[in-house]
């Protein structure tokens, strides 16, 4: 068909008017500070209401933009409170699941070079939990007094029947009397608080093939990115680990902060990690080191020490989370074997033997990364923070792993120049525990972990590989950190005990290495900014960047030496 040129202004001005005349859908997630505010679109300076639907999403229909569109929160008598910053883009088809006040739906995140194979236990499934570039928001919601009780009693290990509703960029998921709790142990005594999330062991309720969650408050790290390069860091190592991503968190429509989304060790978890999410798999059992429990009397900690009578590992100090059985002595037979193993262990012990018993390139790996994370808080240290698995497709064979990693890379629970030292001997715990004690005596194993170390460094934990990392999820949480820190907290702050244990202070004090400092909870304020990139103005803590930084060049250091 011919088209003059004299034509062609007719139907460009007749397209733009097809163009106006088609709507399409907007969503938006907001949070007016009262009912009788109401939240719009704004398209081509028009103004166009949204309805609320899942009590914190709005959406609406308005024409297709022609120039921008933005959205803004209105008095009852119609005033605008609050606009948007800055206009978006037009867009020609219905907006995705966007977030007030944030320019950007997605980022492009440079991710770490995945620099050791997967250890060969581990099959993990293939899950959208935990999108790279992306903050999804999350909404529990439900009895007003059940969630006013959770968190009036946040000292105490309580569950209440919620809901929550997980948005996405491009999808909506609705799970209905999950058990929410709050987690963490020293996280309990912060005003921003943890929360477990736990769906029906009987419903098909899961969300992207996970059914137990954890949502990190990140309340104890002002850069709010340890644990995302920790946890990123045990996956470029090959380890079973979390994934973790970041979340934006409301309880009955009202926003409570920026969260890092984990999963919860636990079955089914296993089948997710272990067996590809196999329904039908038989888990063996799952050990966790919690150093010692809450309400213990007899006086052992999670150390691997051996002891003959077997209820002493049913004492408090090590959780059952998966397996055929939690509840009996019995249950713990496997953990005591390895631990009379450890004990017994002598140079005449053969390699073979050793890993009969242990995945020993897994704990050599995870040994490497305690060092160069600074874990302050994990098994060389404290005899905390770490599982492990009895793996039934290698005849029981013991795979370890570390969890909760927020005292790392510069906030660290012993003296900084030791977390910091290029000497792997004097790292806490190095030449204490039981397990690492007797281990790292073999050569066949120290010459290993110490190769590892130098590799790790040059090829993993060092500025040039991890800044790029950083910068890119920093540039992507930093209005984030801003609204979260203008958010009222919903718990209180607490003052913890010495320790959190009814074990005698000074028995467990004789039970960890040198260097613990006693006055961990006092430290100097950290900014946002010198949390991440230093200085950080104290001599108890290091920014992030800057810890790396002087870490990696501690160990070349050491072994140019």
């Amino acid at each position: 068909m011919f088209i003059s040129i004299l034509a062609i202004p007719l139907l460009l001005a007749a397209l733009n008017v097809n163009a106006q005349q088609q709507n399409i859908t907007y969503n938006v997630i907001a949070s007016p500070y009262t009912s009788d505010q109401s939240v719009v679109v704004v398209v081509d300076n028009t103004v166009w209401p949204l309805t609320s639907t899942l009590g914190i999403m709005y959406q609406g229909s308005a024409p297709i933009a022609q120039t921008e569109y933005h959205y803004a929160i209105l008095e009852s008598n119609q005033q605008v409170n609050t606009t948007e910053e800055f206009t978006r883009s037009p867009v020609s088809e219905s907006t995705v699941n966007e977030f007030f006040n944030r320019e950007k739906n997605s980022y492009r995140i440079n991710s770490l070079p995945n620099v050791m194979t997967p250890l060969h236990s581990i099959n993990r499934i293939q899950s959208d939990l935990h999108i790279d570039g992306q903050i999804p928001t999350i909404h529990i919601w439900g009895n007003v007094t059940a969630v006013s009780f959770l968190h009036e009693n946040q000292l105490e290990d309580l569950d209440v029947e919620l809901n929550f509703t997980y948005i996405g960029l491009q999808e909506v998921h609705t799970f209905e009397n999950v058990k929410v709790s709050l987690a963490g142990r020293s996280s309990r005594y912060i005003p921003k608080l943890s929360y477990g999330l736990k769906m029906k062991k009987k419903s098909d309720d899961n969300l992207f093939g996970y059914k137990n969650l954890k949502l990190r408050a990140l309340g104890m790290d002002p850069s709010y990115v340890r644990e995302c390069v920790a946890y990123s860091t045990l996956k470029a190592a090959g380890l079973p680990a979390s994934g973790f991503s970041y979340v934006r968190l409301f309880i009955n429509n009202k926003p409570i902060g920026l969260y890092g989304l984990i999963e919860t060790f636990q079955d089914p978890w296993v089948a997710s990690q272990f067996a590809g999410g196999d329904k039908n798999y038989e888990s063996g059992y799952l050990y966790q080191g919690v150093t010692a429990g809450d309400k213990q009397t007899i006086p052992v900690i999670s150390n691997l020490d051996y002891y003959s009578n077997l209820s002493y590992y049913n004492a408090g100090e090590y959780k059952i989370k998966a397996g055929p059985s939690r509840k009996n002595d019995e249950d713990y037979t496997r953990l005591q074997s390895f631990t009379k193993f450890i004990q017994d262990a002598n140079a005449e012990t053969t390699v073979e033997e050793w890993e009969q018993q242990l995945d020993t390139d897994g704990f050599l790996r995870s040994m490497v990364l305690e060092n160069l994370l600074g874990f302050s808080d994990a098994y060389m240290s404290l005899a905390n923070n770490f599982y492990l698995y009895n793996d039934p497709k290698s005849s029981g064979q013991l795979v370890f792993f570390a969890a909760d990693l927020d005292t790392t890379l510069g906030i660290s629970l012993f003296e900084m120049n030791m977390m910091l030292s290029g000497n792997y001997t004097e790292h806490p715990g190095f030449t204490f525990q039981p397990l690492t004690t007797k281990f790292f005596s073999y050569e066949a194993f120290s010459t290993p972990y110490q190769e590892l170390l130098l590799n790790l460094t040059n090829s993993l934990v060092n500025p040039t590989i991890m800044n790029p990392f950083i910068n890119s999820v920093i540039a992507m949480i930093t209005q984030d950190v801003k609204w979260d820190d203008t958010l009222l907290k919903v718990g209180s702050f607490n003052i913890p005990p010495i320790s959190d244990t009814t074990i005698d202070a000074a028995e467990s004090l004789k039970a960890f290495p040198p260097g613990l400092r006693r006055n961990w909870s006092e430290e100097v304020p950290q900014t946002f900014e010198s949390a991440v990139n230093g200085p950080s103005n104290s001599t108890t803590m290091e920014g992030v960047k800057d810890f790396i930084a002087k870490k990696s060049q501690a160990i070349i250091a050491f072994y140019n030496n």
